[in-house]
């Protein structure tokens, strides 16, 4: 038997700061695969999935399908994309919530409806838009959050460049 080399240190996480990464097998179209994140992003994920009615594979199943879709757009071959899906997730993550701050903003921003990627990075244009063939016009590739009064509002990352 192949010896695999030391055992990582363990690292007791005091519930303070940021915690290490952490390595949590999912389900990505039927395939099992790895993803590493922080605890408090793999606690997003669950959240998100919660208020959602998503699974946390589903969810990210749903989003690595969007990188691909996002990826055809641009007339690329998905495995051509320099985007990860743990660098998708971590975006995911933060776009969802920065729509929602608040129970009132959360149904402000249309979440719980079956589409938390509504006002994401992932949220695709309707396919009648494309459906001549035509590229979308130039411009921002999806919508961005609205900003509160007084406050100029985010950037949004693009992943169409």
């Amino acid at each position: 038997m192949a010896k695999r080399g030391p055992k990582k240190k363990r690292v007791s996480s005091s519930g303070m700061g940021v915690e290490p990464l952490k390595s949590q097998n999912i389900m990505i179209g039927g395939h099992r695969t790895s993803m590493r994140l922080e605890p408090t992003m793999w606690d997003a994920l669950e959240e998100i999935g919660r208020r959602e009615g998503f699974t946390v594979n589903r969810l990210c199943t749903q989003i690595k399908e969007r990188i691909e879709e996002q990826a055809r757009r641009r007339g690329m071959m998905p495995d051509e994309t320099d985007v990860t899906l743990t660098s998708a997730v971590r975006v995911f993550i933060a776009s969802y919530f920065r729509r929602a701050c608040t129970e009132d903003g959360h149904l402000r921003a249309g979440h719980g409806g079956n589409d938390p990627f509504a006002g994401t990075p992932f949220e695709l244009p309707p396919a009648a838009e494309e459906a001549d063939g035509a590229r979308p016009a130039a411009g921002p590739a999806f919508s961005t959050p609205a900003s509160p009064v007084g406050l100029p509002a985010p950037a949004t990352p693009r992943f169409d460049a």
